[in-house]
């Protein structure tokens, strides 16, 4: 692997201004260095889709029409819907949204057919509308069962992409995984853009210079800061016509974080590299909003980077219960959660897990970073909860030499969950040695290039 440096320019309307920020990236290996051909063996590979619905309960996509009851859950099919193939699939990544519950309450997605975890995956309270990125394993008939703990609440799920669960997929084409340590790409709230309107997009373009080819999605944390109104924000490529589904479902004023898996497309136009992958970015009502980047996923045809181990909602900390984190985050406190090792082998570098802060006694910012390298941490932002409030989001992150991760509390007083959900590895148990021990191949800041456009129309 190798490191890779380009600039930083924010553009919008004519206008460019300049940005540096710090942040460490695992970066993919020179263009000379890229296998020609498709990956051999696609066990753990991830393949982006074009974000499809597969449930709405509100209209009886996917389950009878009706909110989900307390204690009850759907046992989704998921294998051979919206882009997902039928067999051969360990994992599926999907956005799953809450709307209109009657209770503060939490949802809980697992494999059926097993047994419901003591985990988490989205938090929500009475009247929510928001959503989550969550990664599950896949039960028996290719399915998830989603279990609603409290009261009744309607439920929306779409599926942007999946893993291979062995080598048995006939579509060679899957993809490896490069994780980032979190690293600020744009804020409209600093960059000149300001708040965008309601029905407005923003194109964006990240420049990974001669490694550009080879990039087909990008791992981001998507927030929006202080919308006008309840609404959402929804992030694709940006070709064709804008998908049905949402990213990031936001309340009036509030500061509301997601994960998201984003396809990319080549940019050709004037105000970008010619061949550097763009998304776009578009918002219902008007809003602020900050994008993080966490993660590139390749073409396949890099070779070296990581693959996935889909697990069984397991809960790793509870600071609740001295479990992985020995009492609440005060303001400023860092606390290191280090991973059991019955969830490990040599190869594994980084994991896939919901982060849950618990009812905090001030508006906040949550933060995770590997730990062990000593880095300081990185501008960004994993959870934004409002005083008081519970919530989880999707969290990817690296573990260091000693395979743990930091977490950082901003302000007031916090109790935090962990749960994983799947682990990321090297094939090479070589490789993943030696990314333990210097960085996953890299030991300098990255800057990474980025343009923007913004348009007003929808």
């Amino acid at each position: 692997m190798r490191r890779f440096r380009t600039l930083l320019g924010v553009t919008l309307a004519g206008a460019c201004a300049l940005a540096v920020v710090p942040g460490t990236a695992s970066a993919a290996p020179a263009v000379s260095q890229k296998a020609a051909a498709a990956i051999d063996d696609t066990t753990g590979a991830y393949y982006p889709l074009a974000p499809a619905r597969l449930l709405d309960t509100r209209s009886g996509l996917g389950a009878p029409t009706g909110a989900l009851g307390a204690g009850k859950k759907i046992d989704l099919q998921v294998a051979g819907r919206g882009g997902v193939p039928s067999a051969g699939v360990g994992a599926v990544v999907l956005n799953v949204t809450v709307t209109g519950p009657t209770m503060n309450s939490y949802l809980t997605a697992y494999p059926a057919g097993e047994a419901r975890p003591s985990a988490s995956s989205i938090n929500f309270p009475k009247g929510w509308l928001g959503s989550n990125n969550v990664t599950v394993k896949l039960g028996t008939g290719g399915k998830a069962s989603i279990y609603n703990h409290l009261g009744s609440t309607h439920v929306v799920v779409d599926v942007v992409g999946f893993y291979a669960a062995d080598n048995t997929l006939t579509n060679r084409n899957g993809s490896e995984f490069w994780p980032v340590t979190p690293d600020r790409l744009f804020d409209t709230r600093s960059d000149g853009t300001g708040k965008m309107p309601a029905g407005s997009w923003i194109d964006y373009s990240v420049d990974f210079g001669a490694d550009n080819p080879g990039i087909r999605s990008l791992v981001i944390n998507l927030t929006a800061v202080a919308p006008a109104n309840a609404g959402f924000l929804t992030a694709w490529s940006g070709a064709g016509t804008r998908p049905t589904s949402s990213t990031v479902n936001y309340g009036a004023g509030k500061v509301v974080p997601n994960l998201a898996y984003v396809q990319t497309r080549p940019c050709y136009e004037d105000w970008c590299t010619p061949g550097a992958p763009m998304f776009r970015v578009y918002t219902s009502q008007t809003s602020h909003f900050v994008t993080d980047l966490v993660g590139l996923i390749d073409d396949g045809s890099w070779g070296g980077g990581l693959r996935f181990k889909p697990l069984s909602p397991t809960r790793i900390a509870d600071s609740r219960y001295g479990q992985g984190i020995p009492a609440a985050l005060t303001p400023g406190a860092v606390r290191t959660v280090t991973t059991p090792a019955a969830l490990l082998d040599e190869t594994t570098v980084a994991l896939a897990m919901n982060a849950t802060a618990v009812a905090p006694t001030s508006s906040t910012v949550i933060t995770v970073w590997p730990a062990g390298w000593g880095d300081p941490k990185p501008m960004a932002s994993n959870l934004n909860p409002a005083a008081g409030q519970t919530v989880s989001g999707a969290v990817l992150s690296l573990i260091g030499p000693e395979a743990g991760f930091n977490v950082h509390n901003l302000s007031g007083t916090t109790h935090m969950i962990f749960d994983v959900v799947g682990t990321f590895y090297f094939l090479d148990p070589a490789a993943a040695a030696a990314a333990k021990s210097a960085k996953a191949g890299t030991t300098a800041p990255a800057v990474v290039g980025t343009t923007s456009r913004a348009s007003t129309g929808s």
